[in-house]
């Protein structure tokens, strides 16, 4: 599949620099953004792509001459308005495998809204968390929280769900509509929202003035999986109201007894899952509904935005520095089960501590 890409550059005048009674620095260009679009020219679509801007701005720095051993500037942009402009590294970020096993598990036309098999299967330890209980008050306090976190938690959260059965049941049979309709399903999901932030200190001019500034960056990240099924065997038959019907209705609750349901009621399953994506990679598997996926692809969007207020001065005045950076890609993937080193949050953070009470 043949390549294009396509550029685009500007630039500002640097400025004047002066001392000695010589102009060290007269003009020149500076680049102030950048701009660039790298696709595929072929037929069909969902292609990988990529587009990239950048933009600098302000730095510019200005001081009087005040004598000939004096330095003097004019309209100068400072040697130090492009900073070490990457991305910062985002908590909690995956592979693009990672996110399109679980785009894929989230959009698969099989997925369930309550799983009723993994939940008989494991009435047993939802009972035995309930009836666990301790002597002193700490262990109490980690039992309920267990209690709460394994057994009335998700026995409220199916609940609710199951009050809204119907509803659930109408809005997967307009999908398996739309599924048989166009003979296949796309969907975009989001998958994950990121940020980080960081603040560093560094000389923004240091010839003929010293200046040193903070830059405080910011990076945002979205990521976001599209998906695409196609018909798989035994398609023809959902055509039928009652066969469409009956398909969402076992779709919505997980009425099959598969790979996935014997994932989730295995002891640890919860834990792994935490740094890898074999549950979902199982979800992505689930064929209660004739599909198979075709195409999956992970699209990125990733700012990251460079700004310093520099210190003031009698003797010269600097504007304000802005430096933008932004990504976009969409590059095509597959499903695996693939390990991730995610950061704890405060409710895993007390699920452990709890099971390390108790025990």
């Amino acid at each position: 599949m043949p390549a294009r890409e396509r550029n685009s550059l500007s630039f500002r005048t640097q400025g004047v620099y002066r001392r000695f009674g010589i102009n060290w620095v007269d003009g020149g260009e500076l680049l102030q953004s950048q701009n660039f679009c790298g696709d595929i020219v072929d037929s069909g679509d969902n292609a990988p792509f990529r587009v990239h801007h950048r933009t600098l701005d302000g730095g510019v720095l200005n001081k009087p001459d005040t004598g000939f051993f004096s330095s003097s500037f004019h309209n100068y942009i400072v040697d130090g308005h492009d900073p070490d402009s990457g991305h910062l590294d985002i908590p909690d970020d995956q592979s693009n495998v990672g996110w399109a096993t679980i785009g894929a598990a989230r959009t698969n036309p099989s997925r369930p809204s309550v799983d009723i098999p993994v939940n008989i299967l494991e009435l047993g330890d939802i009972a035995r968390t309930l009836r666990t209980a301790s002597t002193n008050i700490v262990g109490r306090v980690a039992s309920a929280n267990l209690s709460y976190q394994f057994g009335i938690q998700p026995i409220a959260s199916d609940l609710a769900k199951l009050t809204q059965f119907s509803d659930l049941v109408d809005s997967r049979v307009n999908e398996l509509s739309r599924f048989v309709r166009q003979r296949g399903l796309r969907r975009t999901v989001p998958v994950f929202a990121g940020s980080n932030t960081e603040s560093r200190e560094q000389w923004l001019q240091t010839d003929g003035v010293a200046i040193r500034g903070t830059w405080d960056v910011t990076t945002l990240m979205t990521v976001r999986v599209h998906s695409r099924w196609l018909p798989g065997s035994g398609f023809e038959a959902m055509s039928a109201p009652s066969e469409m019907r009956a398909l969402a209705r076992r779709a919505v609750l997980g009425l099959t007894l598969d790979n996935s349901t014997l994932w989730e009621t295995m002891p640890w399953s919860w834990l792994v899952d935490w740094c890898t994506t074999t549950g979902d990679w199982f979800k992505s598997q689930r064929n209660i509904v004739p599909a198979t996926l075709s195409d999956v692809s992970v699209m990125r969007h990733t700012k990251t935005t460079y700004s310093c207020t520099p210190p003031t001065s009698p003797d010269w005045g600097l504007t304000p520095l802005k430096v933008v950076r932004e990504d976009k890609t969409r590059a095509t993937s597959f499903v695996a089960p693939v390990a991730h080193f995610p950061f704890l949050n405060g409710n895993q953070m007390g699920i452990l501590a709890s099971l390390a009470v108790t025990r």
